[in-house]
């Protein structure tokens, strides 16, 4: 069938599900807000984006924003209507306003969404992280517009999808019986165990596996993933462990949650608290890498430590436990809708890290006794997020939407 994936940072979460649906036999386009390089078997087609300069006395922002990127999408979905394309399904990434217009524009196509959270005041922290206070009230009335978009989304599809069971119950019990929980799964043949990987961290420092490495990565340096947890356990851990290499994968941009005091950010606060207590020869600030690196540091690892707030799941977990890395996490939703402690990984306490730090220096005096957690937790990966398994799944959704009258739908 014909089916239209609409992300504003295309693939994003469609990077494997997209090829994987062209191989069932859809015929797959996407559109995003720039021309980005196209995932395999997909016509890539864009809207002309740029970041919009508003007035400063708007109430919102981010919302007018969410409203200017609908009007985008509907211009360039009403040039390919006119233009005679017709998709059976859409499938839209609904938080930034992309779903808006749809069904106006294509209202016999069965639209289903992928609205990843419900925004509300643990979800960044608050009530949560040790170091957040009560959030004022001008926060939570952001909150609530954020939301404005899913909701609107929600009303006009067919049916929603989210990745996990925690992220569809971030929604409002009313609406849950609209969504199906189908993760968009991981290509197991492109990221899997490579026991002969080097990764040279800078001229004269290649490292392979079973060196003492712990790694941390996240989109970004920020709280929301445990950042400063991580970072306060690292004076004890690496003068325990004198060879102990320590690599940090993440933007220093701003991120998901609130914004660092310190001007240049989170990784400059902790290393303005931390850094006399810290050997800086041995902490590594990778930046932002590429998946193939970022897959060769998660195939070298002891030890791989994701932390986060109760959020959306990062993909980036998933993939380290498909390649074979221990995971010390966090022991909160939704990491412990897929870690469990003791039999495919570890789960620690958000705030504490003397347990991290504790649980860290226990892998690496002996990494052979955790080695079967390891493996327990690509054995989860294959059973559980298989992109094989979750193009089905959407594949089933699809045909079974499609092949149903307008008005039962």
């Amino acid at each position: 069938m014909e089916l239209l994936l609409i992300h504003q940072n295309y693939p994003g979460q469609f990077r494997y599900l997209a090829p994987a649906l062209g191989r069932l036999g859809h015929n797959v386009s996407a559109l995003g807000a720039s021309p980005a390089k196209p995932a395999q078997r997909a016509s890539h087609l864009h809207y002309p984006w740029t970041t919009p300069s508003l007035p400063a006395d708007l109430v919102d922002p981010a919302l007018e924003t969410s409203l200017l990127r609908g009007e985008r999408v509907a211009e360039r979905c009403l040039r390919l209507r006119d233009e005679g394309y017709r998709p059976a399904a859409i499938l839209v990434h609904s938080g930034w306003g992309e779903a808006l217009y749809l069904r106006e524009i294509w209202p016999q196509a069965r639209l289903l969404i992928y609205p990843e959270l419900y925004a509300s005041p643990r979800l960044l922290g608050y009530g949560f992280d040790a170091d957040l206070g009560s959030p004022p009230f001008a926060l939570r009335a952001q909150w609530r517009r954020r939301n404005l978009m899913n909701l609107a989304a929600i009303a006009d599809a067919d049916v929603a999808v989210v990745p996990t069971l925690f992220q569809r119950d971030t929604f409002p019990p009313h609406l849950r019986s609209r969504f199906h929980v189908i993760h968009e799964g991981v290509d197991l043949e492109q990221v899997r165990p490579n026991r002969a990987c080097r990764l040279q961290i800078r001229s004269g420092l290649v490292l392979r596996r079973g060196d003492p490495v712990i790694t941390f990565a996240s989109r970004y340096l920020e709280p929301l993933r445990g950042f400063r947890t991580f970072m306060r356990c690292l004076p004890a851990l690496m003068a325990t462990h004198p060879t102990l290499q320590v690599l940090v994968v993440g933007s220093t941009a701003s991120g998901y949650g609130a914004v660092s005091a310190h001007p240049q950010g989170y990784k400059a606060e902790m290393l303005a608290l931390l850094g006399d207590q810290l050997p800086l020869d041995r902490l590594h600030f990778l930046g932002r890498l590429g998946l193939e690196k970022l897959h060769s540091l998660f195939q070298i690892t002891v030890a791989h430590v994701h932390f986060s707030y109760p959020y959306a799941l990062s993909w980036s977990l998933i993939e380290a436990m498909a390649c074979g890395a221990l995971i010390v996490g966090s022991d909160n939703p939704p990491l412990s809708e897929v870690l469990h402690h003791g039999h495919n990984g570890l789960l620690v306490p958000f705030n504490d890290p003397e347990a991290l730090g504790s649980w860290l220096s226990a892998i690496l005096r002996q990494p052979e006794a955790f080695a079967p957690m390891a493996l327990e937790a690509r054995r989860t990966v294959e059973t559980r997020y298989n992109l094989s398994a979750a193009a089905a799944a959407y594949d089933n959704l699809l045909r079974s939407l499609v092949a149903l009258p307008s008005d039962q739908a």
